[in-house]
């Protein structure tokens, strides 16, 4: 009797079990289903139109996370390397993904959600215009932009707007108009890119990007950036420095040379 009465006690421990299991397994299916993109350094993510975006490095966390790419238009170099908000890279990729889905018959994956945005150290920059956050402009800067332009302001803003503006290129993907708007912007004092030698690692150029004796001038800019999409407008305000000079082909380009803040607006 005794035997009997332990072998049903079992038994019933043993159904208990069973159901507790199956009702968490679905739970943390969509816990695993739930976990946002993580990228790694080396690896290739499409955004579209035929580039691709090499991960470099990343770091930050939530609304501030963000990766050092380099854009690449298939094997040949599209850009200097620049630091993207992760928000945009998860969000590029994701709609190739759904557009090699639709060709496939395949039902789509649901938009990239955003995480809370983590405020900006308070004092640092100043308060957002919010009008001008509403009007965007898509037109790029005036003024001429060729390998005989000399170095001024608007030269430097056109250069910094076309690097942003490479990831309209016609795909399904792909915003459909990119526009930067300027709030602040400050030009340096110039400088030669002169080599110099360290005896702990030999020699070495003031700017690795920049040819020998090129002309340097560094930008601080602050700006928010709009990508118009069919459905919506994402705005960010980015604060960074650039280093602006002519390449080895005479163009001239305004590559990243700092840390950027990235605030996502909307």
């Amino acid at each position: 009797m005794i035997n009997r009465k332990n072998l049903r006690y079992s038994g019933l421990c043993l159904l208990a079990t069973l159901v507790l299991l199956a009702a968490l397994l679905p739970k943390q299916t969509v816990v695993a289903q739930g976990q946002r993109r993580v990228f790694t350094a080396g690896e290739m993510v499409e955004t579209g139109g035929g580039i691709s975006a090499k991960i470099l490095r990343c770091r930050g966390a939530g609304e501030n996370e963000e990766c050092e790419v380099q854009y690449y238009r298939g094997d040949d170099l599209e850009s200097t390397p620049r630091w993207e908000n992760t928000f945009f890279l998860r969000t590029a990729e994701e709609r190739v993904l759904n557009e090699k889905r639709r060709q496939a018959g395949e039902p789509e994956t649901p938009p990239v959600e955003r995480t809370k945005p983590q405020p900006l150290p308070a004092g640092e920059e100043k308060p957002i215009n919010n009008e001008q956050v509403a009007d965007c402009s898509f037109a790029p800067p005036p003024g001429d932009s060729s390998k005989t332009a000399k170095a001024s302001e608007q030269l430097f803003k056109r250069k910094i707007y076309d690097a942003y503006h490479i990831i309209v290129n016609g795909s399904n993907s792909a915003p459909l108009n990119l526009g930067v708007t300027f709030l602040s912007f400050q030009v340096g004092k110039p400088f030669t890119n002169i080599v110099r030698v360290d005896p702990s690692v030999g020699a070495y150029r003031l700017n690795d990007a920049a040819p020998v004796n090129a002309i340097i001038y560094p930008v601080k800019s602050e700006h928010i950036v709009c990508e118009q999409y069919r459905d919506r407008t994402n705005r960010k305000q980015v604060v960074n420095k650039y280093a602006c000079f002519k390449n080895r082909d005479g163009e001239w380009v305004c590559g990243a040379d700092g840390m950027p803040k990235i605030t996502q607006l909307n």
